[in-house]
Formats: structure tokens, sequence, C-alpha cells
């Protein structure tokens, strides 16, 4: 049997007869030890804030985003200045990116449309001088389940005002 045959069957056996009490890494370990995922505030270069304006059941008309998911603001932000720095509020609200601060939103006010400039340098989307944010638990297009949690975020309509029906 050839040494690296040898060394194969040794690391093979070594990793069958680990003992119970070795437990694998659960996943908010690796994430810890890996820093907060960006998830959809990851930009590439020349990326476009694409916006649209769509109907949720719950709230009405919405700014989403260019995948259909519902955008919101936190009453918690200053104009044009986010204070959801955090990645225990950027894993759940992840900001609106715009790489060089361009946006796309056919049927919104353009005058309403900007960027802040956030600590890290990127640049997040600004209806009414509000920066905008995603929900992580929307599942699906047009809902609204981040509107109104902990009293202080909501959905942001079209005028760049709180959404309601």
């Amino acid at each position: 049997m050839s040494r690296f045959a040898v060394l194969a069957l040794l690391v093979c056996l070594g990793a069958c007869s680990a003992s119970p009490e070795q437990e694998t890494a659960t996943l908010s370990e690796l994430e810890a030890a890996a820093g907060p995922v960006a998830g959809p505030t990851q930009i590439l270069p020349g990326d476009i804030a694409k916006l649209q304006v769509v109907e949720s059941p719950a709230v009405g008309a919405v700014v989403a985003d260019r995948e259909h998911y519902t955008l919101y603001f936190t009453t918690q932000d200053g104009p044009s200045k986010s204070t959801c720095l955090e990645p225990e509020c950027t894993l759940v609200w992840p900001p609106l990116l715009a790489a060089g601060g361009k946006i796309e939103a056919p049927g919104l006010d353009q005058a309403l449309l900007g960027t802040t400039k956030r600590p890290d340098g990127l640049e997040q989307v600004t209806i009414a001088g509000k920066p905008v944010y995603r929900y992580v638990d929307d599942e699906g297009a047009g809902d609204a389940t981040g509107h109104g949690v902990d009293d202080k975020w909501f959905a942001i309509s079209p005028t760049g005002t709180k959404a309601s029906r």
C-alpha cells in the first residue's frame, strides 16, 4: 500500500472515530467567526439600485427593490443619516445600497431620491431623505411584515411617508 493510501485511510478513520462529545460548530458560531453576512446589502461596482412601486396587501402602495421586496425606514434615523450600523441591526434590516449613487425608479418622483454615505463608505438609498432598508423576515414580494416593528420601522410609501391604506 502506498504512503498516500495509508495517510488517506488514517485520516478517514480519524474522522469516523470522533467521539459524540465533539460537536460541529453551529451556524451562528460560524457566522460569528466569519463576521456579519452582507446579504442584500452587497453590491458590485456599477450596481444600480432599482426601485418600483408595488401594492402590498397589508399596507397599500409601497416602494420596493428590484426583487419586489418592500422597503422600510426607521423613525430613529435622522435626515439622510442611518443609525442602523451594527450587525445586530443590519442583519435584520439590510440597507439598500447603490454603487455611485445610481438609482433607477420609474414611477417615483426623482426629486425624492438620493443617497447618504454610510461610515463604511457605501452609499445607502434615501427616499425623501429617509435611508431605506429591507426586512429579513419578509418572505416574498409584497410582504410588509416589518411594518410597525418596535413602533419605529415602517414600510415607505411612494411619497416618502409611512405607508397606509
